[in-house]
């Protein structure tokens, strides 16, 4: 795996290197990075500390220490197919290691079953386990708390990476430390006394001034065998699943099995009641980026204080976070506010008020359901669609077919569609007729026929997509047979 990411030199005397294994947990969604985030395009997914996206930036950090064939990324169904193309990108072993949940169980559930497909090939492997959501600012650092924590991990505990704390934050978990367990190589690493719930911010400086005290990150390492053994023993419904989970090579959970899990978070599930439990204390410049505001405090800004991304313009405005995904967006005379701009919704707020966004998104929600749930520009299998203007009766698409993908053949009901190719070839089924299209051609698809979408070419096809009809939405497909399991 190319990665640009910087490396210490590991102590390889240890010999984890064959036995490292990363699992990436990357079925997360929320509503606090609203309008950019949605329910079909959580935070992960998106670029949102640089040209790459978080989980893009979380593999290209874990690259350095595990070989691609070696890593596994738990998602949510819905999230699959964007999740694997996003790897793909990185290295294809990546999108090859890549479980679908049908229904969200909390963490517990997703490493239990990534850690039981593991153990299956090596049952003493060393398992690292990070959220794909997070962003850290010094991976040297990162890699050494990852190498310090597989040495206590081999000792029999389950080591958290423990974050130094910056100021009196609220709105994480803590971890208290006891002594140090003196293990070789990982002096650092202490035995955890307690966990301790967000704390209101007397506690939380409290905490700081006392020493001691860390920021849970929901980073772990463990060894795969200890931590099978210590979860049939603290929760053994969740183990005894594991046989049928990991009975096939099946990517895709069952549903009726996985929705029956009990839905529990690694620390409430296992660490609160496992006994030997370790934190490294590690400074690597971490943090979740929960919020507008924390993204507007670990990017960087211009002489006025304001963080701008994309097209901008802002004149005799301070200290304001300014996003456009589309157009331009210009500012005056603004202070202390939070301005993102999609191309379909537009947020205005005080910087001090991001972090209470759930309100005003459930009245969103209220008004229009799918500003809430998917962007313009939509990922698919096969490729994306935009939509470019939609009314009543009619919506205009810009569809794009990857190069050797197809759509499943399907049917609409209530709409018929217009196709005109503006770049690439085109293999269409349309009723009992098979043909090629190519740039300015088009053809009519009524309502009721069969149809399928293909490009047999080396290049991108592009096509544009009238619909027209009483009812337009996505629910109004039947299709015969889905190539990409969707039904």
């Amino acid at each position: 795996m190319n990665s640009p990411v910087p490396q210490f030199q590991i102590d390889e005397t240890f010999q984890a290197g064959q036995r490292r294994y990363a699992v990436i947990l990357a079925g997360g969604s929320g509503t606090r990075l609203w309008p950019l985030s949605r329910s079909s395009m959580p935070k992960q997914l998106l670029a949102l500390n640089g040209a790459e996206t978080l989980m893009q930036d979380t593999i290209r950090r874990v690259g350095n220490m595990v070989d691609p064939t070696r890593v596994i990324t738990v998602t949510h169904n819905d999230y699959r197919f964007e999740v694997m193309g996003q790897l793909h990108t990185i290295h294809p072993h990546l999108a090859d290691g890549v479980l679908a949940e049908p229904v969200g169980r909390n963490t517990l559930p997703a490493i239990a079953w990534a850690t039981a497909k593991i153990a299956k090939k090596q049952p003493d492997a060393l398992i690292g386990v990070f959220s794909s959501d997070h962003a850290v600012s010094d991976p040297v650092s990162f890699q050494r708390a990852w190498a310090e924590a597989e040495r206590a991990a081999e000792a029999g505990y389950l080591a958290l990476f423990g974050m130094k704390p910056t100021g009196p934050a609220t709105g994480f978990g803590y971890i208290q430390a006891a002594e140090s367990l003196a293990l070789h190589g990982a002096e650092s690493v202490q035995r955890v006394a307690r966990f301790v719930e967000k704390p209101n911010l007397s506690a939380a400086q409290s905490y700081l001034k006392e020493g001691g005290y860390y920021w849970n990150g929901g980073m772990f390492v463990f060894r795969a065998d200890h931590f099978l053994a210590m979860l049939e023993r603290i929760q053994p419904e969740t183990h005894a699943a594991l046989a049928a989970l990991t009975g096939d090579d099946s990517k895709v959970a069952p549903l009726d099995l996985y929705q029956s899990l009990p839905n529990l978070s690694i620390d409430y599930g296992l660490l609160e009641h496992a006994d030997k439990v370790a934190v490294v204390p590690v400074d690597m410049g971490w943090d979740d980026l929960g919020s507008w505001e924390a993204i507007y405090q670990h990017r960087d800004k211009d002489e006025d204080g304001n963080m701008k991304h994309g097209e901008v313009v802002a004149v005799n405005s301070h200290n304001n976070l300014l996003w456009s995904e589309h157009g331009h967006l210009a500012t005056f005379g603004l202070e202390n506010i939070a301005v993102v701009q999609t191309r379909d919704a537009t947020l205005v707020c005080p910087r001090d008020k991001v972090a209470e966004l759930k309100p005003l998104v459930a009245k969103v929600k209220e008004k229009c359901r799918t500003l809430t749930e998917t962007h313009m520009t939509v990922t698919r299998p096969w490729g994306s669609y935009t939509i470019l203007e939609e009314g009543p009766y009619y919506k205009t698409k810009r569809i794009l077919v990857n190069p050797g993908a197809k759509l499943s053949m399907q049917m609409h009901h209530h709409r018929s569609e217009h196709w005109v190719v503006i770049a690439g070839t085109a293999r269409i089924v349309n009723g009992e007729n098979e043909f090629f299209l190519e740039e300015n051609q088009s053809t009519y698809i009524p309502k009721t026929h069969r149809h399928r979408l293909e490009n047999p070419g080396k290049v991108p096809l592009q096509i544009i997509e009238i619909q027209t009809g009483p009812y337009l939405e996505e629910d109004d497909i039947v299709r015969f047979g889905d190539i990409y399991g969707r039904t």
